[in-house]
């Protein structure tokens, strides 16, 4: 849990003057006791799968996409500057007339940039510190319109558009999202073209790996893309739905670390995530590994990329009978890995990092 959630809450908390009646809505919602406040009345958006499991398991209402206007909006602010105040406006566009707007930021996070950008948007803004982070809000008062210029701007930094003259759809936000990222393209230069049946692409993003294997595996029957991020598959399914073949994707808005349901894929190929945040964290795809591991049939293939320090090996060697690397470069290393055995140790305790 953030200190930025702690912040939000403690500055309601402290502030009598600030109505929390109402609809209320949180963007880029997380899990907070203090939710309980707005039980019945509370909608959370969040596009982030883990995110959005806590709060369905702690029974509150989750969107990908609000809609409707709402008295009190709260949002946490992506880090990254378009993100930020897209965020920011899309606050904006629910607020009824009359509602407050509430934001937290960590220091660390830019909350002080945040605060001025929420400040000249609106004509000014109130603020405290607290929890190495800062709170800052403002009132939607017809009288004295936000600045609509500037908020549409905003909206349209992070509207999804074309990329590399023209050939895909991404968006600001998603991985790699106005390039092809050079492990995925070395990855897509070594799968073999004989590619069939039961196929999966885990951590599919905008669906450049996709595109790949539908346009050159044709002995594909059924393609599933698994993402955590609910904002990529609109990208994937413009990218994708142009191709001509007949297989159609199918997306599955889906945290893979927690594993997939059941063994049913002749192929998987990922170009696993490795980072928490700004921290490295190998763990996130060996728990890719394992679930690949888990979901591939008797005599199913992995095929993956991987930044080349990544100790990805010992994991394939206990998960898997034969394991193969295509080809190392100076900056990646591409791995085949047939016929699942055993799953990892650590998968059959059910551990999990929250």
């Amino acid at each position: 849990m953030s200190y930025a959630i702690d912040a939000l809450f403690y500055a309601l908390d402290v502030n009598p003057d600030i109505s929390t009646e109402g609809r209320v809505l949180f963007l880029r919602a997380q899990e907070h006791p203090a939710l309980e406040h707005f039980a019945g009345r509370l909608v959370c958006q969040q596009t982030w799968k883990p995110r959005a499991k806590e709060l369905e398991a702690a029974g509150y209402r989750v969107e990908r996409e609000a809609h409707g206007l709402f008295d009190l909006v709260l949002v946490l602010p992506d880090p990254q500057r378009d993100l930020m105040v897209a965020d920011l406006a899309r606050a904006h566009d629910h607020l009824a007339p009359g509602g407050l707007l509430m934001a937290a930021q960590h220091n660390d996070a830019g909350s002080k940039r945040c605060e001025q950008h929420l400040r000249e948007v609106a004509g000014g803004a109130e603020s405290l510190s607290k929890h190495h982070s800062r709170v800052f809000w403002a009132t939607k008062d017809e009288t004295k319109p936000w600045k609509a210029d500037l908020l549409e701007r905003w909206r349209q930094g992070t509207a999804m558009r074309r990329i590399l003259d023209g050939r895909f759809w991404s968006r600001p936000g998603l991985f790699s999202w106005d390039r092809i990222d050079e492990g995925s393209a070395l990855l897509a230069k070594h799968l073999p073209l004989t590619l069939a049946g039961n196929v999966a692409d885990l951590g599919s993003g905008w669906g450049f790996l996709s595109d790949h294997l539908l346009r050159h595996c044709h002995d594909i029957d059924t393609l599933d893309i698994y993402d955590a991020d609910a904002d990529s598959f609109e990208c994937a399914r413009r990218n994708l739905g142009i191709i001509p073949t007949r297989v159609k994707a199918k997306p599955h808005w889906h945290d893979v670390t927690t594993g997939l349901d059941r063994a049913q894929y002749d192929f998987i190929v990922m170009n696993p995530p490795f980072h928490e945040g700004k921290e490295v964290d190998p763990l996130i795809g060996m728990k890719f590994i394992a679930a690949a591991a888990g979901a591939l049939r008797p005599a199913g293939e992995l095929w993956l990329v991987a930044n080349r320090q990544l100790p990805y090996e010992n994991l394939l060697n206990e998960t898997f009978a034969s394991v193969e690397k295509i080809i190392e470069t100076g900056a990646y290393k591409v791995l085949q890995a047939k016929t699942p055995t055993v799953k990892p140790a650590f998968q059959r305790r059910g551990k999990r990092r929250r």
